[in-house]
């Protein structure tokens, strides 16, 4: 869990928001082991009852590729925004 803390936070909001951004993970880790499927930062927001920036989507999708929880596919959907997004999927199993 990564909270980026650029606009310079005291600790207590800065623990908040910690905080939140786990929850965002683990929400998003949960629709994917439900769905079992591939899913874009679009298809989540609108599926884990998240209220949140889909940046904040994307941050958490990219941390959780970083732990090497989440894989990066080379399948696009069009999101939201009428453009291409990349499709996120549970690391196989090889």
């Amino acid at each position: 869990m990564n909270f980026y803390n650029t606009i310079e936070e005291t600790s207590d909001e800065l623990a908040l928001s910690q905080a939140k951004a786990k929850n965002q993970e683990e929400k998003i880790m949960n629709c994917f082991y439900h769905y079992d499927r591939p899913l874009s930062p679009s298809m989540l927001i609108s599926i884990s009852g998240l209220k949140c920036p889909i940046t904040s989507i994307r941050r958490a999708m990219t941390n959780l590729s970083k732990e090497g929880k989440l894989e990066k596919t080379k399948e696009y959907v069009i999101g939201h925004y009428g453009k291409k997004e990349h499709l996120w999927a549970l690391p196989s199993e090889d």
